[in-house]
């Protein structure tokens, strides 16, 4: 729990406790720091995939005195930075879908639910009951999918 406060980040108490396992795995000579070339290992461990353009971004976002290590909090607050920006990323690839569909960028604007059933059927060829899905997030039944609707169709 003290992590939190220090950090002031989003994460759950079993978030950090993950990120402190894996984080000691390559903490191997005990000194509760990590080098750059370990960092993008710890990152895929937790299941994330950035790039070395994003690994060297986020090290120089806080290894200031460029000492080549980092401990944890600072790990933690990579490791927070990087889930925004991937929900950030997956955030704008949903409004993407969206206006794609005939949504509007700003979230406003409907999808047309038959269009939709027809795109999922016929050019992704998924055997999902897509109507069913459809039915059950349509909450005023108009055959409209606003983005809120549209969001919770593609999470479900």
């Amino acid at each position: 729990m003290y992590l939190c406060v220090i950090v002031n980040m989003p994460l759950s108490e079993k978030e950090i406790s993950e990120c402190k396992n894996v984080f000691s795995q390559f903490d191997k000579d005990g000194t509760g720091r990590i080098d750059r070339f370990e960092l993008r290992v710890v990152l895929e461990q937790m299941g994330q995939k950035p790039s070395e353009e994003e690994v060297f971004a986020m090290w120089n976002e806080v290894d200031d005195m460029n000492t080549g290590k980092i401990d944890f909090n600072e790990f933690l607050r990579i490791y927070e930075r990087h889930l925004m920006s991937k929900k950030d990323e997956d955030e704008q690839d949903m409004i993407d879908a969206f206006v794609a569909m005939g949504g509007n960028p700003d979230k406003s604007g409907q999808v047309d639910a038959e269009r939709l059933i027809n795109i999922i059927r016929h050019q992704f060829e998924m055997t999902i009951n897509i109507e069913q899905l459809i039915q059950e997030i349509d909450e005023n039944r108009n055959g409209q999918i606003d983005y809120d609707e549209f969001k919770s169709l593609l999470s479900s």
